[in-house]
């Protein structure tokens, strides 16, 4: 070939190199973006408990407390370290920690987000049995607790006491187009219906945690095979919710990494205690009795996930499934019996609000018609469902939920929950069981305590478990530090594009 020639064909090719290159191809690893199915109904830590705000939450709050990934247990987290006294629990503040506006972390702050997180209604869960907060000092806030209570750390974990400023507070900052927090990255931008965009904390207090990536974008793609499709393309770095019928071919990409996790996230049937015939337990067995949760598992996730008849889910210290309602056609029918009703005169409606939970409610759907029971199935997008759930404005709904210990999912059954929560029961024994759980500071003896009000509860079927998650997230091969929690939380400012 000759020189000229070989000249001409460099000038050629090599601008046609870059020109084809990913543009940005660099600058891509400075963000990280990822696909999510749900848009969050709020940015805010106290207007809702939905599980795709949490997200968000936690890229721009912090607690007291934090809840590790791995072993689920609470650990310090703007709090540098705490005492305890009975009811009394003291706690010392992080020197040197900044909100993203500049302002300084005091124990004002704290006194003031707390107290202000137990006006919201949907708080209950997780600031009732907070009684007093006092300020003893810039850097000490002491809060005293309604008894002697084992669950206060796990509460200050939870969403709704993550901290923000109080001088924002007594202005009325609007938390959910303005979220101002101490967390790890920034809010930047919220384009409704497409993504929100955050941009990391270059002033973040925890140097250890301090994100790698700049830039983080969140996608919301609801269909879960379009989330692949853009994860094969590049598009996304990061799929949170994977297509179950996606799994194996994304296995089978050598550019894509898949990790799963046997999660505490529990399905069940939330059935309203407040109209009939929900408040029978009879016919609540039957139903729990009536749902093949096998098939529901092969027919609805493809395989990926863990039958679950329990009150509680698997995995926590304290389960069993003694005295718990399976699938037994014949024993549903012995239990309509006892009920007295006629079923052929019942309509269940399940609402859902995604594909998933519409299958899911398919298979209840065909159980439940041997038994003569009619079930209607439906459908409304994320927010409308969470506000019918949120109000008791339903009869029945397919619902998850994932609390990081045993302590916080037997709560829900006390009857001090039915205005936020129509699943829960209104039994003086379960209740009385359940104030003894949460005063009881032992651990063995607190978990003893645990597994009989379970098999209790279990025979009750408050509500039907169904089955419980493997957690699947697929991802960039080229990302580092995914640790999928039990919960079904992700640290994002963990992760890193490995160099």
């Amino acid at each position: 070939m000759q020189k000229w020639f070989r000249w001409v064909l460099v000038a050629i090719l090599v601008p046609a190199f870059f020109l084809s290159a990913p543009q940005g191809a660099e600058a891509a690893r400075d963000s990280l973006v990822i696909a999510t199915e749900n848009e969050p109904p709020s940015l805010t830590t106290v207007e809702h408990d939905s599980l795709a705000s949490v997200f968000m939450n936690l890229l721009t709050y912090n607690g007291l407390i934090r809840i590790t990934q791995d072993t689920l247990e609470p650990v310090p987290d703007l709090a540098a370290s705490y005492t305890v006294s009975g009811t009394e629990w003291t706690f010392k503040l992080k020197e040197g920690v900044l909100f993203h506006d500049g302002q300084a972390l005091t124990a004002s702050d704290v006194v003031a987000s707390l107290l202000w997180a137990k006006t919201f209604p949907s708080s209950v869960n997780y600031t009732g049995k907070i009684a007093k907060v006092e300020e003893l000092d810039p850097l000490t806030v002491k809060i005293t607790t309604n008894g002697l209570y084992a669950g206060l750390l796990y509460d200050l974990g939870y969403h709704f006491n993550f901290i923000v400023p109080k001088k924002l507070i007594d202005s009325k900052n609007n938390f959910n187009t303005n979220p101002i927090g101490t967390g790890p990255y920034k809010f930047v931008k919220w384009s409704r219906g497409d993504s929100l965009e955050f941009v990391k904390n270059d002033k973040y207090f925890d140097k250890k945690l301090m994100p790698s990536i700049d830039k983080v974008i969140w996608r919301f793609i609801p269909e879960g095979t379009s989330r692949t499709i853009a994860l094969e393309a590049g598009e996304v770095d990061f799929i949170y919710e994977v297509e179950t019928t996606d799994i194996p071919r994304l296995k089978d990409n050598p550019d894509v990494k898949v990790t799963e996790v046997t999660s505490v996230v529990n399905w069940f049937l939330s059935l309203n205690k407040d109209v009939k015939p929900y408040d029978d337990v009879n016919f609540r067995q039957a139903l729990s009795a009536g749902i093949d949760r096998e098939a529901i598992v092969a027919a609805a996730l493809n395989g990926f996930g863990t039958p679950n008849s329990a009150a509680v889910p698997k995995g926590f210290k304290g389960f069993t499934d003694k005295n718990s309602v399976g699938y037994d056609p014949e024993k549903a029918k012995a239990h309509l019996k006892d009920w007295g009703g006629d079923p052929s005169k019942v309509t269940v409606p399940i609402i859902c609000s995604n594909e998933t939970k519409v299958r899911v409610a398919t298979v209840i759907q065909e159980n439940l018609s041997k038994l003569g029971i009619k079930v209607d199935i439906v459908t409304m997008d994320l927010a409308s469902y969470l506000d019918k759930t949120g109000k008791g404005d339903y009869e029945s709904a397919i619902v998850s939920w994932s609390p990081s210990n045993i302590v916080t999912y037997i709560q829900r059954y006390h009857s001090r929950r039915r205005a936020s929560n129509p699943g829960s029961l209104n039994d003086k024994e379960i209740d009385a069981r359940v104030e003894k759980i949460e005063s009881t500071l032992d651990e063995a003896e607190r978990l003893a305590l645990v597994e009989s009000t379970v098999e209790l509860l279990n025979g009750l079927s408050p509500q039907p478990s169904l089955y419980q998650d493997i957690i699947f997230r697929a991802y960039n091969k080229d990302l580092e530090g995914v640790v999928p929690s039990a919960t079904g939380y992700i640290n994002f400012n963990e992760v890193r594009w490995a160099k």
